[in-house]
């Protein structure tokens, strides 16, 4: 009977057959006689031009008994691939077995192109699904990486595109930098009118450029056009009041000063938009130099780019549809701020909902001076509030007053957040005795900030307050949101809370710095997402983990110490050290043991806080304690 010889090729996958991979394969014989030895496998002449043996033969390594023998082989796929991808080799041998000869065996597959960089393959810089406006000319820049140099004179194409765009040229040239080991190229496309609402954009970005012999993968956008609700588009203006830089005074820090700004952009069907670029600027030419932008992460600077007539940013929309940066006063001087939201190709542009003052407060002296605030009751002295909330007070007209002017108040030289449009100062105007602290000497301003930036400033009321109206959170909000949390100075973990409740204490053990530990003081938490309490207040809910902006306050009542202070610094966890506490997506805020300490006499204290969702201001629930402080002695 004659032997059953069979020669059979294993080891390569298609799927590995990339232009420059080294590709390692067997050849397996085998049979029911015995093979003789010393014999090789040999690559037969003629295979294809686009790969490389590492060797024409190889000798065959038998298993125990002759039945089976193997040789190992390995090519690697040339750059000239690319342009004839066809595999083909045949394989054959001068072994036999049973005086058989074994039959040679055929392979021929095709070679595929890779990513020329894993790490920085081709790119664009816009979201491959992005949601674009209707009318809008969309910018963008496609990126290429590559650890070895890139083809010259190539450039960069666009095929397979929708009928409802209109490139502004069919391709680019690529530039170079020195190593030419990166390229780009910018194009533009305008999304055309009478495009239906909500319909698709489609288009790929190719390039003739290799590198290393090896091509570029194309890149493939799939948005969809929309037509924008253009109210969507103004920005809301979390804190429209800045401090600028007296000259005398240095440089003022970014913390407290600096304001987030937001839009939440939608179509005119209610659908969020995501991903769509938007160009904010000013009104004012140039204005946008006066000023630092940090991104949404408050690391991240941003830097203003000129197009058209003026600098502005160039942001798009996250995965929610909202736009969102910070804002920081720059210059020593006063600055008026009108930011303006626009779709490029003149589809939109829409004013923000508030405008930005950026001021301080300077006595200008009698003769420079456009009046005093008056207070109705009042003259000298001691103030004190006969059980009302709120004062009235009137501004002195003066003789630059345009109904466009705003009167900003000031106590002690800072802004107390309260502000009215010059045409209301003929009017009584009404402002909550909370701005003053209890028992210390208040010096009450105002100025008037007009249009134009010049800034006109009244002389100051003093006045000492005495009390007579409560410090506490507005009881006249509603307040969907948990109370915070408040822990003493040994951390935020779930062993260190101090519960709410009039029978309940933050004593000074709760404040001290205790050995072997960093802080004193106490440490707020506002839980994110995540329940804390049973028995909440109907309606209240856990603040969604998208909120970061958050202004906690404190109201302090005793009868040694009275007053209010708003938080906006947080704290990270990391700096507060000690055990973590049960939900890290939690905020922190320290409230430092000065701000704390010797509170005594009938003391009792509240804290709650706000955020915005969208443009709608929210609150969190109170959470009030007594509160006793006084230093044990030596302390």
């Amino acid at each position: 009977m004659a032997a059953n010889n069979t020669l059979i090729i294993s080891g390569i996958k298609s799927s590995d057959l990339i232009i420059g991979q080294h590709i390692t394969f067997i050849v397996t014989l085998s049979s029911s006689e015995n093979i003789v030895i010393k014999k090789k496998v040999t690559i037969k002449e003629g295979h294809s031009e686009n790969i490389k043996f590492d060797h024409d033969s190889v000798d065959l390594s038998y298993e125990p008994g002759n039945h089976t023998a193997t040789a190992t082989f390995g090519f690697k796929i040339l750059p000239n691939a690319i342009n004839n991808p066809n595999i083909s080799f045949e394989v054959d041998t001068n072994a036999t077995a049973g005086g058989v000869n074994f039959h040679s065996k055929s392979f021929s597959d095709k070679a595929k192109t890779a990513i020329v960089d894993i790490k920085k393959p081709m790119d664009i810089s816009i979201n491959k699904n992005a949601d674009l406006v209707i009318g809008q000319h969309v910018s963008f820049t496609v990126t290429l990486s590559s650890d070895k140099p890139i083809s010259l004179a190539a450039n960069i194409t666009i095929s397979n595109k929708t009928p409802n765009i209109q490139f502004d040229q069919p391709s680019a040239n690529l530039g170079y930098d020195s190593t030419f080991k990166h390229a780009s190229a910018k194009l533009g496309f305008t999304v055309l009118e009478g495009t239906t609402d909500n319909s698709e954009i489609k288009f790929n970005v190719d390039t003739t450029a290799t590198s290393g012999g090896v091509a570029f993968s194309s890149v493939l956008f799939q948005g969809t056009a929309n037509e924008i609700d253009k109210n969507s588009l103004s920005l809301s203006i979390l804190n429209p009041f800045l401090k600028t830089v007296l000259p005398e005074t240095g440089p003022v820090s970014e913390t407290n000063n600096s304001t987030p700004i937001t839009a939440t952009l939608k179509s005119i069907s209610g659908k969020l938009l995501t991903y769509t670029p938007v160009f904010i600027t000013s009104t004012v030419l140039h204005k946008m130099n006066d000023f630092k932008f940090k991104q949404a992460d408050k690391q991240t600077d941003i830097t203003p780019e000129k197009i058209g007539h003026n600098e502005g940013l160039i942001l798009t929309s996250d995965k929610k549809g909202e736009v969102k940066f910070y804002l920081y006063p720059k210059l020593s001087e006063i600055e008026i701020l009108t930011l303006r939201t626009i779709i490029l190709n003149d589809v939109a542009d829409v004013p923000a909902k508030q405008i930005i003052y950026v001021v301080n407060y300077k006595d200008p002296g009698y003769m420079d001076s456009i009046g005093y605030p008056t207070i109705d009751g009042f003259t000298i002295g001691n103030l004190s509030s006969p059980g009302m909330k709120d004062f009235s007070t009137t501004v002195s007209s003066y003789d630059q007053k345009d109904i466009t002017d705003r009167i900003l108040f000031f106590v002690n030289g800072d802004y107390t957040g309260h502000s009215v449009s010059a045409e209301q100062i003929n009017n009584p105007i009404y402002l909550p005795y909370s701005i003053f602290k209890e028992n210390e000497s208040s010096q009450f301003s105002y100025i008037a900030v007009k249009t134009g930036g010049d800034v006109l400033y009244s002389e100051v009321l003093t006045l000492n307050y005495i009390g007579g109206t409560p410090y506490e959170p507005d009881p006249g909000v509603k307040r969907k949101f948990n109370p915070c949390i408040v822990h003493t100075s040994l951390g935020v973990g779930p062993d260190n809370i101090l519960q709410p409740g009039l029978g309940n204490y933050i004593n000074y053990g709760a404040i001290m710095k205790y050995p072997g530990y960093t802080h004193r003081g106490i440490f707020i938490e506002i839980a994110r997402s995540d329940s804390k309490f049973i028995n909440l207040p109907e309606g209240t809910k856990a603040v969604p983990l998208d909120i970061s902006d958050i202004t906690l306050t404190m109201y302090i009542n005793s009868d040694g110490n009275s007053f209010q202070k708003p938080y906006a610094q947080q704290i990270k966890l990391a700096d507060i050290g000690g055990p973590e506490p049960d939900n890290k997506n939690s905020i922190f805020f320290h409230v430092p043991y000065d701000d704390i300490v010797n509170i005594h006499g009938n003391g009792y204290v509240y804290f709650d806080y706000q955020f915005y969702q969208g443009d709608k201001l929210e609150y969190g629930a109170i959470w009030n304690s007594s509160i006793e402080t006084i230093p044990v002695p030596g302390e």
